[in-house]
């Protein structure tokens, strides 16, 4: 029987040997794989659970009135994020938005906050920034939150206010993005070989900082292509560039080592000696592009009419730049989408529900976000599309969902991947 046995054990051996009995290391690794994926879909799904339940832990079941101040009604910009904030947000959430007149000084700001104190909003949203100050210490004396919308506040601002109870913060393009902005714009046709530039200079005569930060971004670009110990008035990087235009409060046109800026036009004049300043530039003998720190199809497009000038603008995405850059009156966009101003709803509303998303050591949102970029018409289309629609918006309700639940960490990467194809990997 021993001797049975002690055979039966030896062929049972050989055959596990022989068959991996006991499992391969393939078998192992497999094994081991549907564990770990197991474990992360049952991790996903209690997560899920979490933020479900953490969602319906917040009452929403009272309306909330928020105001919205604004100092532009009628740009694309201002419709296109008034659509979105009245047609999507306001039918997706408990909430009721109400608009300022359009506001042009800081008097109006003050007495609209007033105003929207008087009919019980409990937050104000701004997108006018005549005293972003004023407005601020107005609604925290008033116990009233308060957020900037696709904007941004001083280093000196935050610091002051980052602190205040009823500062919610701000979204929007930094200066650094504002700076890149204008870098890539002027990069994207030096790189082809443009050598002959002319630039619309927006509000930089009124010394305003984005404006200002976007043309050094596109001069910084203009001296890296120059050539050696090329330079814009003595100025060689980015901090001399700004200081200089801050200095100046234009741009004064040169050359830049073997880079031209032919022509330069800035402010808002809109009378008939200031266009006909365009006109004259937008036709400078020579001249290849016109670079717009704001909109630039609108003053130059039928200037260039039958000409091979490429006009590159910021704005923001609205059918009639489609139309533009169909027909050739602009070439290249950096637009704002609608949908952007989302997540600053969400912190507004998380902090009257009594949930507020602050930083790690307890200040307020300071969260950078930037543009979309549209090389050609059929950029802009696809872009559009999206932008465009109040079904499903770049930022819908269920992406916005995720937010209400967020700490600060998952809010400020979910703000920050906002190019066009990480929005849309999100869905």
């Amino acid at each position: 029987m021993k001797k049975f046995l002690a055979l039966f054990l030896a062929a049972a051996m050989t055959v596990c040997m022989l068959g991996g009995c006991g499992g391969s290391q393939e078998t192992k690794e497999t094994g081991e794989e549907t564990g770990a994926q197991t474990n992360a879909t049952e991790a996903d799904a209690k997560e899920g659970a979490r933020n479900e339940q953490a969602a319906a832990d917040l009452d929403m079941s009272k309306t909330v009135k928020i105001g919205i101040l604004v100092s532009d009604a009628t740009t694309a910009e201002a419709l296109a994020f008034r659509n979105y904030y009245t047609e999507y947000i306001q039918k997706q959430y408990n909430v009721e938005l109400i608009y300022s007149d359009e506001l042009t000084d800081a008097a109006g700001e003050t007495s609209a906050i007033d105003t929207f104190i008087t009919n019980n909003c409990k937050a104000i949203i701004s997108f006018s920034s005549f005293d972003r100050a004023a407005q601020i210490e107005q609604c925290e004396g008033a116990s009233v939150y308060y957020a900037v919308a696709t904007g941004t506040l001083t280093e000196e601002e935050y610091e002051t206010y980052k602190g205040y109870e009823y500062y919610v913060g701000a979204i929007g393009p930094s200066l650094d993005v504002e700076y890149e902005t204008g870098y890539q714009m002027a990069k994207h046709y030096l790189d082809q070989g443009m050598t002959n530039f002319a630039i619309y200079g927006g509000a930089i005569p009124y010394y305003t900082e984005m404006h200002i930060y976007r043309a050094a971004g596109m001069l910084t670009a203009m001296v890296e292509a120059g050539g050696e110990g090329a330079n814009y008035k003595g100025a060689a990087d980015r901090d001399a560039i700004i200081q200089q235009i801050f200095t100046d409060g234009e741009i004064v046109p040169g050359a830049i080592g073997t880079i031209n800026v032919l022509g330069y036009v800035g402010g808002y004049d809109m009378d008939d000696a200031w266009f006909g300043k365009c006109t004259q530039m937008a036709q400078t003998p020579d001249l290849q592009a016109i670079l717009a720190v704001g909109n630039g199809s609108d003053f130059f497009g039928t200037a260039i009419e039958g000409t091979d000038v490429k006009i590159a603008s910021v704005d923001a995405y609205a059918s009639s730049y489609g139309e533009a850059m169909t027909g050739g009156m602009l070439d290249y966009l950096a637009g704002k989408f609608s949908a952007s101003i989302g997540p600053i709803f969400i912190a507004t509303y998380r902090a009257v529900l009594g949930s507020p998303v602050r930083t790690e050591d307890g200040s307020a949102l300071a969260l950078s976000q930037g543009y979309w970029i549209a090389e050609s018409a059929d950029d802009f289309n696809t872009y559009y599309a999206v932008d465009s629609s109040v079904e499903t918006p770049a930022y819908t309700k269920e992406m916005l969902d995720t937010l209400l639940t967020a700490d600060y960490g998952a809010f400020k990467e979910f703000v920050e991947a906002y190019s066009f194809e990480e929005i849309q990997g999100m869905k």
